[in-house]
């Protein structure tokens, strides 16, 4: 998202002040702003969780996106619209698995509060730690939230096991902005990652 986009909040209220939510099959203006910005994050949020069937996933989804327009007045902005879209996806994954009498899979709020946070304080997450794959999706997610020159910053550090001299060079900053860049990345993925945690363990309840 460029600094001129419309942040979700903005585009939350159009959708409400102009009723977008009739109802309609078919999504314009700021629901479907929204719906560009966040679709494919959702699914593969919801595919992690439901173990890759895709099917049930795109039932998840639609059920998700259905439960978030009916609701949409609710949303206030004290979390992030993904997170919220989430805290619904979750629901409804409860359900489904409910539904064919099945189980999810144990998820990440079984850590103890803090714990993911604290071992991003620390440096990269260890390969042992991303195995698991809730963890996995928690920093996907918390990456999705952080404006596209951190990300790109991050993932040349520590994805690619870049030397800071030469994401300097691709970058084409000097070293210390650079070094800079990285520091303000590491402490904002840090902040996401505490943020997520904070918005899970205060999100709706059934």
């Amino acid at each position: 998202m460029s600094v001129d986009d419309p942040d979700d909040v903005t585009l939350v209220r159009g959708a409400v002040a102009g009723n977008e939510t009739d109802g309609s099959a078919v999504l314009s203006g700021n629901l479907a702003t929204l719906y560009e910005r966040y679709a494919d994050m959702l699914f593969a949020f919801i595919c992690h969780r439901m173990a890759g069937e895709r099917s049930d996933a795109e039932d998840v989804f639609q059920e998700t996106w259905l439960a978030a327009l009916k609701s949409l007045q609710s949303y206030r902005g004290q979390s992030s619209f993904f997170t919220w879209l989430c805290s619904i996806a979750r629901n409804k994954i409860v359900d489904a698995f409910r539904r064919r009498k099945r189980h999810p899979a144990q998820s990440l709020e079984d850590l103890p509060e803090g714990q993911l946070s604290a071992l991003a304080e620390s440096g990269p997450l260890p390969d042992e730690i991303l195995q698991r794959e809730d963890v996995r999706v928690r920093v996907v997610l918390a990456m999705a939230t952080l404006p596209d020159e951190y990300r790109t910053a991050l993932a040349a550090r520590y994805g690619d096991q870049r030397r800071v001299e030469e994401m300097a060079q691709l970058l084409g900053k000097s070293l210390k902005a650079t070094e800079s860049l990285l520091s303000r990345a590491r402490k904002a993925f840090r902040e996401a990652l505490s943020r997520m945690e904070t918005e899970e363990g205060n999100g709706p309840k059934r």
